[in-house]
């Protein structure tokens, strides 16, 4: 290979010149361990040889770190979870660090091989956001705590697991959105949520429940809809002729993506928001600002949890702590069109 081929180095060049599989080179990079110590050796000097990757590949040989962060999310389709990737991956970025996605698609059995096969990475520290941030993971993140990984739990607590975590105050949310109904005079108010199975969902459904006895009201009813994006729709028209003749006036979502195909579902019924039937969200995702009647929601900075966390983890893997053991953002009412004042 000449000197003006060098920029043309590729892994098949290079598996070729080390007498080696592309795949040993792939593991090689990978998981510089499991690869023969004279073989690693021989691989990064041909690297040297053609400028191909060789810093990232000596620093992870040396020092047994790969700049690799992983980060375990329930799902992609959601927006909020979007907010919370794009937080972190740009504050690891600022700091020299790589983010590796997982998508759990909501999936349990799926989340356990993603934990497993995170196990046998070479990872220096993961973001942990659990489908249920509940009971169902602790046996998950137990035997991954065992491996000496960092771990920071993200947008969810597990009981039973001491582990640093940073989350929003969902029940601090809850309470803000009972609040501003009773405010506005809403007597008879509905809750559409989540299962409640999830931490976060139960939180925020706790806080409003506690508001309206502490106002000696009790809700009108509580439908909950399947975790899967792609059901919530479904699950709301299923309920549509409940939804319709339950005579609220007013509908607390526990999410703004369940608000959302709400709100198209009364409008396609010919009720109007807000006049008939109020509707509030929770999250603040960019498309509630977009909705007719624009949408009243609790703004939790989902940029800025991503972002805490990334920072507290890479804290952890550079001076051997985490520099906050909990982290709680307070959420914020955003007062748009969608609630109506008696």
């Amino acid at each position: 290979m000449t000197k003006n081929n060098k920029a043309k180095a590729n892994i098949y060049s290079i598996a070729k010149e080390a007498g080696v599989s592309v795949a040993t080179i792939s593991r090689f990079f990978s998981s510089p361990d499991i690869v023969k110590e004279t073989t690693g050796k021989k691989i990064i000097e041909i690297c040297e040889k053609y400028n191909y990757r060789p810093s990232k590949i000596a620093r992870a040989i040396t020092t047994k770190k790969t700049k690799l962060i992983a980060f375990v999310i329930p799902s992609l389709k959601d927006p909020a979870f979007i907010e919370i990737i794009a937080g972190a991956e740009k504050l690891m970025s600022k700091k020299g660090y790589i983010l590796c996605l997982f998508n759990t698609r909501q999936n349990l059995e799926r989340e356990k091989d993603i934990i497993e096969t995170i196990q046998s990475m070479n990872i220096d520290g993961v973001m942990f956001s659990g489908i249920y941030g509940n009971k169902e993971e602790e046996i998950f993140i137990s035997n991954m705590q065992k491996k000496e990984i960092p771990i920071i739990l993200v947008d969810r607590i597990i009981p039973g697991i001491n582990l640093p975590y940073v989350m929003n105050n969902d029940y601090l949310g809850g309470q803000l959105a009972a609040k501003f109904l009773i405010e506005n005079n809403h007597k008879k108010i509905g809750i559409i949520t989540y299962s409640m199975k999830v931490y976060i969902f139960k939180q925020r459904v706790d806080g409003f429940l506690d508001v309206l006895n502490k106002n000696k009201m009790k809700e009108s009813f509580i439908v909950e809809v399947p975790l899967e994006y792609n059901k919530i729709e479904e699950a709301v028209e299923s309920e549509k002729q409940f939804l319709l003749k339950s005579g609220v006036s007013s509908i607390f979502c526990v999410a703004d993506s369940i608000a959302i195909f709400l709100s198209r579902l009364l409008v396609e019924n010919n009720v109007k928001i807000p006049k008939e039937i109020s509707v509030m969200g929770f999250d603040n995702i960019i498309f509630s600002n977009y909705l007719i009647p624009r949408l009243t929601t609790i703004d939790h900075d989902m940029f800025s949890l991503g972002e805490a966390a990334a920072e507290n983890l890479i804290y952890k893997l550079e001076n051997g702590r985490f520099k906050n053991k909990s982290e709680i953002i307070d959420p914020i009412l955003i007062k748009r069109d969608s609630v109506r004042k008696f």
